[in-house]
C-alpha cells in the first residue's frame, strides 16, 4: 500500500509564532539547526524521520501525531 504523508509542522510553527512572537531564526537556534535554511527544509519536508517529528513535537509541546497526516494513495 502506498501512502502520502502530509506534513503539518509549518502550520504548528506559525501557530507557535503567533502565540509567542518568536522568529524563525530564534526557533531554529533553540532547536539547534545550523541555519534558518536547514530549519525551513526540515519544517517543509514530507519525508522527515520520526526523530525529526519527535524533535519538533518536543519543542512545540504537542503530540507527534499533530504534525502529520497519513493518507492512503489509490
Amino acid at each position: 500500500m502506498k501512502v502520502n504523508i502530509v506534513n503539518h509542522i509549518e502550520e504548528k510553527i506559525k501557530e507557535y509564532q503567533n502565540k509567542t512572537g518568536a522568529t524563525k531564526t530564534w526557533i531554529a537556534r533553540q532547536m539547534e539547526y545550523n541555519s534558518v535554511q536547514a530549519f525551513d527544509k526540515a519544517m517543509k519536508n514530507n519525508s522527515n524521520s520520526l526523530e525529526t517529528y519527535a524533535k519538533f513535537a518536543e519543542f512545540l509541546h504537542c503530540d507527534v501525531n499533530e504534525l502529520y497526516t497519513i493518507k492512503p494513495i489509490g
